[in-house]
Formats: C-alpha cells, structure tokens, sequence
C-alpha cells in the first residue's frame, strides 16, 4: 500500500528552503536597512563658518633735519656768514643758523663742532646761543655753549645735552667763535677749517 503525501504540506527539505529563503529576504532587507542607515549618516555635513580681520596701514615717518632750508647731506651747508680772515687776538665773528624739523616726528638733537688739524684750533674759542647776531657777537638768548674751543683734529662737543624740535619746529642758534686774546704768536698765519655736525633722533 502506498503511502499518500499531502501535497499542500511542505516536506521537510523544501520547508526549510522556504524557510532559508524567507529568513534570507529577511536578513538582506535587515541588511539593506543598515546599509543605507550608515550611508545616510555619512554623507551628513558639519555646519561651518569663518570670518576675517584686516589691519589698518603700517607706515613709516621721517626724521628730516635741515639747516637754514637746506638738507646739509650728503653735501654740507654753507655756512658763510661764519668767517673771519686776518683775526688777531680778541677778533670775533659771529652769524646765526636756523634748525628745522621738516620731517613727520619730533627729533632731539645734538652738534660737534670737528676742526681740521691746526694749532691754530684750540684758540679758536666757540660761543652757541639762541641769541641774535650783530655780525661781531651774540645777544640775547640762552647760553648753550660758553667759549668752548676748537680741537685740532677732533670734535669740540658744542650741544652735548639733546635739544627737542617739535614737528613743524625751528630754532635759531647764533654762533660766535672769538680768537682767544692771549694766543700765541706761533698761530699768526695759521687757518683752520670747521664743521659743525647736527645729529637728529627720535625724541
């Protein structure tokens, strides 16, 4: 007697491979579903934002002494209000010279006074004010150096102490240089050259 299968009741064997591919189409659509949630969590952007700061200019002032209206450098003013030929012993001669601030910051500034190599120099005694002049001697004013003399071959400090000089600013010196009353007769035609050295820094 043959035995009768029910065909409407799955055998073991195609049971469980309906059953594999069920739970199969389950895992891969459980899959897919974590696929795309890590795709989507990737492709999220941060939100950002950036700003920027810009200075303001940078630039340089200039310290610009002159002498009368003139640079004095690299070539030297001419002083030529301050000479004096054939001096004998007393003679004096004296000239004013006006310093200016023409730059774009206030200065301090100093002067040497350097003489060329004479023995005639040491006698040669150097009166700075801020006096006037009458051609012969200084008046009026302050004293900033009082009778110093030359150095032969070196530098006579005439205005050791800085002098301040707003932007804008002048001062007049007078200069007045005397040949000392008792120099010797060993200078008698001696000649020496003078510079007189400005020197400007930022106050």
């Amino acid at each position: 007697m043959s035995r009768h299968e029910n065909p409407s009741t799955p055998s073991g064997f195609g049971a469980r491979a309906r059953s594999l591919r069920a739970g199969g189409k389950v895992r891969a659509i459980a899959s897919l579903g974590i696929v795309l949630g890590l795709g989507a969590i990737g492709t999220l952007a941060a939100w950002s934002d950036s700003a920027t700061a810009t200075s303001g200019v940078f630039s340089t002032g200039s310290i610009d002494l002159q002498l009368n209206g003139n640079q004095g450098n690299p070539g030297a003013y001419a002083f030529a209000t301050l000479t004096k030929t054939g001096m004998m012993p007393g003679d004096s001669v004296a000239a004013t010279l006006p310093v200016q601030n023409t730059g774009t910051t206030p200065f301090n500034y100093t002067m040497v006074a350097n003489a060329t190599s004479s023995a005639l120099a040491p006698q040669l005694k150097v009166l700075v004010s801020t006096g006037t002049s009458n051609g012969t001697t200084c008046t009026g004013g302050t004293v900033i150096a009082n009778n110093l003399p030359l150095v032969s071959g070196g530098a006579a400090n005439l205005i050791p102490t800085a002098r301040p000089l707003a932007v804008g600013g002048s001062e007049t010196l007078c200069f007045k240089v005397t040949l000392d009353p008792n120099a010797p007769v060993s200078v008698q035609n001696q000649t020496v050259n003078t510079s007189f050295n400005f020197n400007a820094t930022t106050a």
